[in-house]
């Protein structure tokens, strides 16, 4: 699969895109510990995934999940994916049930008691389930009465799922082998998932949030939602370290290696550790939370810093695909290239990086620095700056309405 988030701000906003590689996913895998002693900072692993999947370029953390308002019913749930390119914590109901089943979470509703269920979109496929509440506790950080996504959740089928969401290109991804991960972190620049683009009534399609009814037979139809019933970025809603995120990657060496790791840092500037230090910020699009990205003289206007792609995706008819991995390239020999970034602020780097045969990559590593693919049909304005980018590389997440230095979140810097 391909599968990320088509928004950060809004559900339909910008394409982001994960393909999975090999024999796994590229949505999930991880063992991260929880780190209690370390408030605000948690260890991040790259590995095979749940079950040894075959998931590459993936980093996990893990979670504890409970009932809100009850630390009695809990569940501590590894292989979380570490996503930048969305806002939201979305667990897979088949990953619960040793300690918080669906059914202990608080539902939202309309006034009727009628449940709120989401269609979240992704570049390869959907995924489907109730809004609810939960407390997350991640590390030190604690965020209560968090709307979250429980994805497959069992009392609303696949049976159910409007249209609109159906006709989203791939298919539903709604367990944790079509999901690779456990659950999915999205600490992206926003604090909703859809904001202001899912509370007009009028412009709701069945693709974002839905209301199913509770007389028989369901139905599901589209509703607008206010943004504080939408499913939201925890980090906002900690005490403190709430204005976002920074990933420290570990370096792995060009031939790739069976694991990797590093660190999810937790606020910018609220502690001594977590500085924003000489690293240069990029105001974004705060609409839409892309950059701008000059490739091999094509301008990318919709580009985007994204963990939750495992690979580099970005045009360029030049470089032959795979003809086993065929989302991916295969050049006849290890490729150097570059490109520029600019934010809209006027700051701007040139990146370099590599570009790898994917075919003759080992399929016993977890982690591959030059893995890359074309950029999906749907935005070919876009160049995806997935995992490989990370790696070696400290970069900063911040959070609309937040301020860096003298520019305005959304905003990222490395």
């Amino acid at each position: 699969m391909e599968g990320k988030f088509i928004g950060t701000r809004a559900l339909f906003s910008f394409l982001t895109a994960c393909t999975c590689f090999a024999l796994g996913a590229c949505n999930g895998s991880g063992s991260g510990r929880s780190s209690s002693d370390t408030v605000h900072a948690v260890p991040i692993v790259l590995d095979a995934g749940p079950a040894q999947i075959g998931a590459v370029n993936s980093p996990f953390v893990t979670v504890t999940l409970c009932a809100p308002g009850n630390a009695s019913k809990c569940q501590t749930i590894d292989h979380v994916l570490v996503d930048t390119g969305s806002s939201g914590f979305r667990v897979l109901a088949g990953a619960l049930g040793n300690g918080v089943n669906p059914t202990d979470l608080v539902a939202i509703t309309d006034d009727n008691g009628n449940a709120v269920v989401e269609c979240t979109q992704f570049a390869d496929g959907y995924m489907w389930g109730t809004v609810k509440r939960a407390d997350l506790r991640i590390g030190g950080e604690i965020a209560s009465d968090v709307p979250i996504q429980v994805s497959g959740d069992p009392a609303y089928p696949s049976s159910l799922i409007p249209g609109a969401c159906i006709n989203i290109p791939g298919a539903e991804e709604d367990s944790v082998d079509q999901f690779g991960a456990n659950a999915v972190l999205g600490v992206g620049n926003y604090i909703q998932d859809c904001g202001s683009g899912c509370t007009d009534a009028g412009s709701q399609d069945g693709s974002a949030y839905n209301i199913c009814t509770n007389v028989t037979p369901m139905i599901c139809e589209p509703v607008a939602v206010a943004p504080s019933a939408q499913v939201t970025n925890p980090v906002a809603l900690f005490a403190a370290d709430n204005n976002g995120v920074q990933i420290k990657m570990t370096t792995v060496d060009a031939d790739g290696a069976v694991s990797g790791g590093g660190t999810l840092v937790f606020g910018i500037d609220t502690k001594s550790d977590n500085a924003l230090g000489s690293a240069t910020v990029f105001a974004l699009d705060p609409d839409f939370g892309t950059l701008f990205t000059m490739y091999a003289g094509t301008p990318l206007n919709r580009s985007f810093l994204d963990t939750g792609s495992n690979a580099y995706f970005f045009p360029d008819a030049s470089i032959p695909i795979c003809s086993d991995q065929t989302d991916f390239f295969c050049p006849t020999s290890a490729l150097a290239a570059s490109a520029q970034i600019e934010g809209l602020n006027g700051s701007v780097t040139t990146v370099d990086f590599s570009v790898q045969n994917a075919d003759a990559m080992s399929s016993a590593d977890a982690v591959e620095p030059d893995l890359a693919g074309p950029a999906p049909a749907a935005d070919l304005s876009a160049f995806d700056w997935g995992l490989p980018f990370f790696i070696g590389r400290r970069v900063v997440i911040g959070l609309e309405n937040t301020s860096f230095g003298s520019v305005q979140g959304p905003a990222d810097a490395f």
